[in-house]
């Protein structure tokens, strides 16, 4: 596929506007295989440089969203280009829209029990004409996966989102994507628990300043020590940018 395809500290990152990414996307649901998608932030960044099983599931993935202020100001610092982010719960509402005026059936695994019925339901309540082929939630026994991907396929699906949490979705869709059948498949780490309402997003204001992973910072305290790998992230940019 022709991306606008940039690096960052070896990761790849796509560089399209929202709307290109969907015109993309929706051409590739006519090719015979497999298109996967993933959300790059600075963590996945940083995990990806230790874990060689994560970056090969990147760079060899169709579309890489820059989901993170931390990601577009790094490809400005290193590429001197400005692009728009792109969130992962943006996208997926984006592609639940194609799914229902196309027709397409749709299937999703990933989170808790409670969080994806609750999120099924809201996700049917607004947009009435989905065709929501299925559910699983990811508390899945590791020797039912290959029954679950038969029913994925029983079940002529064509948009699947697998919620897993990084890196376990990217590696389950790397590990499986040869034996889908299905037209496109999605990472979509949290974005459940934020339709479901167990993790609100953050109000418009911190949106349009790019200051998500602060109210997410306040709002769950717990997540401190996973935002220590920013800081690490601008400093291993900084150096690139200085050695280039």
């Amino acid at each position: 596929m022709d991306h606008n395809r940039k690096t960052l500290l070896q990761v790849p990152v796509d560089g399209y506007q929202i709307a290109d990414f969907m015109s993309k996307i929706e051409e590739s649901f006519s090719n015979p295989r497999v298109a996967t998608i993933f959300a790059i932030n600075p963590e996945k960044i940083m995990r990806a440089l230790r874990d060689p099983e994560l970056l090969s599931a990147l760079k060899e993935a169709d579309f890489l969203i820059p989901d993170g202020i931390g990601t577009t100001v790094g490809i400005w610092l290193i590429h001197g280009e400005r692009i728009a982010r792109t969130t992962g719960v943006d996208l997926m509402g984006r592609l639940l829209d194609l799914a229902e005026k196309k027709e397409y059936n749709v299937f999703l695994f990933g989170s808790a029990p409670e969080v994806i019925d609750r999120a099924s339901t809201k996700i049917v309540r607004a947009h009435p004409a989905l065709h929501l082929v299925g559910i699983q939630h990811g508390y899945l026994q590791k020797n039912k996966h290959e029954a679950l991907i038969k029913k994925i396929n029983e079940l002529n699906t064509d948009l699947l989102f697998v919620g897993l949490g990084s890196p376990k979705q990217e590696k389950w869709i790397q590990r499986y994507k040869k034996v889908l059948q299905v037209k496109m498949c999605m990472a979509i780490g949290g974005s459940l628990d934020v339709l479901a309402g167990r993790n609100p997003r953050a109000p418009i204001s911190y949106q349009y300043l790019g200051l998500e992973w602060l109210y997410r910072l306040i709002s769950q305290p717990q997540r401190f020590k996973r935002q220590l790998v920013l800081p690490k992230f601008i400093f291993e940019i900084l150096r690139e940018k200085l050695l280039s």
